[in-house]
């Protein structure tokens, strides 16, 4: 069966791809606002870390709400949210009273409203598909997701370039208000719950349900480290790309779009590749990931840069698909909610932590050696997982570690 016969994945899908678009509009926006009115990696990094540091706090926390509410309606109130906080940008933007704490507020806000959004984006999927179609929805969604992020820096650029930014940042507001309204033809379905568990039983089990199982545990750390990876790109793509390679804005936009496109290029790839071992194939290609995080830090030329990052996102959309498809598929649905927000906490703890450190030791080291400090970290952690021994059990997920439903 044609996966987009399934009205509620096609609006879905749909939905999800016009605000990855409006998202990644709104976070070059607030970028290149910052870093045009401080002229300041540091700022740039209090930026993402007034971002992190609340979204953290109540990702850890969430889950148990995200079982018991009705996951559409808690992805179409954090769109709309979304869509109506970018006004702030946008009327200092037009009154000519757009000053920093500005945008400091709506990083805030954002951060509180994406572990809301991001639980309930991955977890409602398995209610809506069979299990049997869980990859390729995930390949589809990733893939628009990334193609929507791959034409947003590019467009973003180019509107703020030669039109403006007040109108990239109406065009966002709009997005999310069409993305979330989209979400309401959903034909999201429920499991009817006897038992009302408090907050605290229903964290506690999550927890524990979650370190039982070792394969996503520790797919969890590895990808981790690829996160802290990315809190230290935020703060320096911008001085990388306009002051080490002596770019503009659509420069930058280009860089920006190449890891996307590559995802999307990758997500492609991915129901297609055969391979014989798990582990090969995930950390093989994050080894890729942190071999390209070491090309940047020495190459002088803006295409190699792009072309890197390319590559970068080909081999991410092998390892992201897998593990989330790992986690759908055999987590219970009752526990996907508490699933997903301990997961997420445990991946995007590692970004803040990527951020201040860049913010600091980009001042004192500089750009290059950052980026390959960053992957010679990465590739080394992902040698370690192909050829430790204990590491074998990655290849038996789908067999020894099935999840009791």
């Amino acid at each position: 069966m044609n996966i987009f016969r399934n009205k509620s994945f096609a609006y879905i899908w749909i939905g999800n791809g016009l605000s990855e678009l409006a998202g990644a509009f709104g976070t070059f926006c607030n970028s290149l606002l910052i870093y045009e009115m401080t002229d300041s990696s540091w700022a740039l990094g209090s930026m993402w870390l007034l971002y992190f540091l609340p979204s953290l706090m109540l990702q850890l926390v969430i889950g148990p709400y995200i079982d018991r509410w009705s996951r559409k309606w808690v992805m179409i109130f954090a769109l709309w949210s979304r869509g109506l906080v970018f006004l702030i940008p946008l009327i200092g933007f037009i009154t000519d009273t757009l000053v920093p704490w500005h945008i400091f507020i709506v990083q805030i806000i954002i951060g509180l409203i994406t572990p809301v959004y991001s639980p309930a984006n991955q977890a409602i999927l398995p209610s809506l598909v069979s299990k049997q179609q869980l990859q390729t929805a995930n390949a589809y969604m990733e893939g628009m997701a990334r193609l929507m992020t791959f034409t947003a820096p590019v467009m973003a650029g180019v509107v703020i370039e030669y039109i403006g930014i007040d109108s990239t940042l109406s065009f966002i507001c709009i997005s999310l208000i069409v993305s979330g309204s989209l979400l309401l033809c959903i034909a999201e379905e429920r499991e009817e719950r006897a038992e009302r568990k408090t907050w605290a039983t229903e964290f506690l089990e999550g927890i524990s349900y979650f370190f039982q199982q070792r394969t996503i545990v520790w797919l969890g750390a590895f990808l981790a480290f690829v996160q802290f990876g990315v809190g230290v790109t935020m703060v320096i793509n911008i001085p990388f790309i306009k002051s080490v390679l002596d770019g503009n804005n659509v420069m930058y936009g280009y860089f920006m779009a190449g890891f996307p496109l590559g995802y999307m290029l990758g997500t492609l790839l991915v129901g297609k590749w055969r391979f014989q071992s798990r582990r090969s194939m995930m950390l093989g290609a994050l080894l890729i990931g942190g071999l390209t995080y070491i090309n940047l830090g020495m190459t002088n030329s803006i295409l190699l840069a792009i072309t890197t990052e390319i590559i970068a996102g080909i081999v991410m959309a092998f390892f992201s698909i897998h593990n989330i498809t790992i986690c759908q598929q055999n987590v219970p649905n009752h526990l996907m909610g508490k699933i997903v927000s301990v997961r997420s906490f445990i991946i995007r703890a590692m970004m803040p932590l990527g951020v201040l450190i860049s913010g600091v030791l980009s001042e004192v080291w500089g750009i290059r050696p950052l980026y390959i400090f960053i992957g010679a970290l990465i590739a080394s952690i992902s040698l370690l997982g192909m050829t430790l021994p204990y590491f074998a059990f990655i290849d038996k997920a789908n067999t020894d570690e099935k999840l009791a439903s």
